[in-house]
């Protein structure tokens, strides 16, 4: 089974796929801070996933995401033995906004839930490495 992922564009409309609505997309980070605010329904430039229909999936390994990751966001370590798991286990009826260091292993967690049913997939192109080129921040924890 092959993915095809649409181009980054202003114009990627949401289309369905098959017979049932699915929305896969890749994000550039404008694209991607303008649909976490749209869904969140937040007046700034903060990224949360306190909306009840929106997650933010961070795929790098805990020691990346703590130099540095987008707010709100949760760690699921796509090198994990258990990462399969993990995402089995998420509700299939939110909207994922997945991210990593430059985009590749995002991209393969997209096809993943792609492949175990999930229907609102975003990946934010080129990683956290493009975001904060593009001057947008990341939160440290403490």
């Amino acid at each position: 089974m092959s993915e095809k992922l649409e181009p980054t564009s202003s114009a990627n409309e949401e289309r369905p796929d098959d017979t049932e609505e699915c929305i896969v997309k890749q994000l550039c980070p404008t694209e991607w801070r303008d649909l976490a605010l749209r869904f969140s329904g937040m007046p700034s430039q903060d990224i949360s996933s306190d909306a009840k229909c929106l997650v933010i999936l961070d795929v790098r390994t805990p020691q990346e995401y703590y130099t540095g990751h987008l707010n709100g966001s949760i760690n699921l370590d796509f090198k994990s033995p258990s990462f399969i798991d993990q995402i089995a286990r998420l509700d299939r009826d939110k909207a994922y906004m997945l991210c990593c260091r430059t985009g590749i292993r995002s991209a393969r967690s997209l096809l993943l839930m792609r492949s175990l049913g999930f229907t609102k997939l975003y990946n934010l192109t080129k990683g956290i490495e493009q975001w904060q080129r593009e001057g947008y921040e990341v939160v440290l924890d403490s």
